[in-house]
């Protein structure tokens, strides 16, 4: 008996069919879609620091005294006894004139003013006959007065004889002219040998102080209210002479090593440049500084406790001033912040956040609104070193806002 037969075709599809639907099952488990992981960041809590606010101004060095070294009388240059550019002490002699005119004068005063003395004398003795003879009834009253009138005249002319030789006496101390202060004296002006003082009073030198200096510089209206304000506000007196300190800056970046004291403000706002002038005298012992010099004065502010951030943590957009920060579910969101000064890298917070707020300080760019993150948490100061591995620790800062 035959058993029936099937095609090839037949016995093939349903083999066909089973390895169809086998592979489309391997391929399916094989695209199965599977989410990233979070992006990881760096986040921390915005912790309390203290700040040392200052403001830099440009400043400019001038001395405290200039006189200007002048022949007040006339003659020709006998002499300079100093070299340009040294330091001279006050009484020091710097120039000589020709005294031989002035010394003939002087004597011919004293002579005068001797000859006056004489005539006085005289005249009193002539005065005391005629007291006696009038005492006597021998001489008139008229006699009497005259004798009076004589010994007063000669008494002015001795007066006036003195005050000659007073007057010839200081002729002759101005041929030796001498400095007036101590400071450092500039390059002779005249050479030896000229006729000076002859119709005005001849610029010989100058002398300038170099120890100590004034710091000129001006401040704008507005940081002049904000400094006034914080001033106030810390109980501190804004007018007091003598007691505010700041520091100078110098060209090269360097902090001058001595400080300086604030000792005048200007009583009034200049309508052209809207800015308040102030002066600091600041010591020079090496003369270091010098006049004209343009350094940056760097004016303290009241030290204040406010929540801190590396600086590199806020952005800035339109909008203003933001950061990332992480909720409970470890979800970014924007939130909008207040700053205040920064130096250092960093940044001063002055709203916007709370001590417990969770900040991304390191991969920002990582970070989306809405979106999961995974963040490792640190303090501070290891945010500082992450972000910068040369900062030191950030328990001291003085944050610093140029004018």
């Amino acid at each position: 008996m035959k058993l029936p037969t099937r095609s090839i075709v037949e016995t093939a599809a349903p083999l066909a069919l089973f390895l169809a639907l086998v592979g489309t099952g391997c391929e399916d488990q094989r695209n199965a879609f599977q989410a990233p992981p979070p992006p990881k960041v760096t986040a921390m809590h915005p912790e309390m620091r203290l700040f040392e606010p200052y403001r830099d101004i440009v400043a400019t060095v001038e001395p405290l005294e200039t006189v200007e070294i002048r022949a007040r009388i006339s003659g020709f240059l006998e002499s300079r006894e100093f070299q340009p550019g040294d330091v001279v002490e006050a009484g020091a002699i710097l120039f000589k004139l020709e005294p031989d005119e002035y010394d003939a004068n002087l004597a011919i005063a004293n002579a005068d003013l001797r000859s006056a003395e004489a005539n006085l004398k005289l005249t009193q003795q002539i005065q005391s006959k005629y007291q006696t003879a009038f005492d006597q009834g021998a001489a008139t009253e008229i006699e009497i007065l005259e004798s009076e009138a004589n010994v007063e005249l000669a008494s002015a002319k001795v007066e006036q004889a003195t005050a000659k030789v007073t007057r010839t006496q200081l002729d002759v101390t101005y041929t030796t002219i001498l400095a007036p202060i101590k400071g450092q004296i500039g390059e002779d002006l005249v050479s030896v040998g000229n006729l000076v003082g002859r119709g005005e009073p001849t610029l010989l030198a100058k002398i300038t102080t170099i120890d100590p200096m004034n710091v000129y510089f001006s401040v704008p209206e507005n940081s002049f209210l904000d400094f006034r304000r914080r001033m106030n506000e810390a109980g501190m007196e804004a007018d007091t002479r003598g007691t505010y300190r700041f520091k100078a800056v110098l060209p090269d970046g360097q902090i001058y090593d001595q400080p300086g004291t604030v000792d005048f403000a200007a009583p009034e706002i200049d309508r052209n440049t809207g800015t308040v002038t102030i002066r600091g005298v600041i010591p020079n012992p090496d003369g270091l500084l010098r006049s004209g010099l343009f350094v940056r004065a760097r004016l303290a502010e009241p030290s204040r406790k406010a929540l801190a951030l590396p600086q590199s943590a806020i952005l800035i957009d339109m909008a203003g001033s933001y950061v990332f920060v992480i909720d409970k579910d470890n979800i970014v969101s924007r939130q909008g912040v207040s700053v205040g000064v920064a130096i250092d890298g960093l940044q001063e917070i002055n709203a916007g956040l709370e001590e417990t707020s969770m900040v991304i300080v390191d991969g920002i760019l990582r970070a989306r609104p809405g979106s999961a993150v995974s963040p490792d948490t640190v303090n501070l100061d290891q945010a500082m070193r992450l972000i910068d591995p040369s900062a030191p620790a950030a328990e001291t800062n003085a944050a610093n806002g140029d004018a």
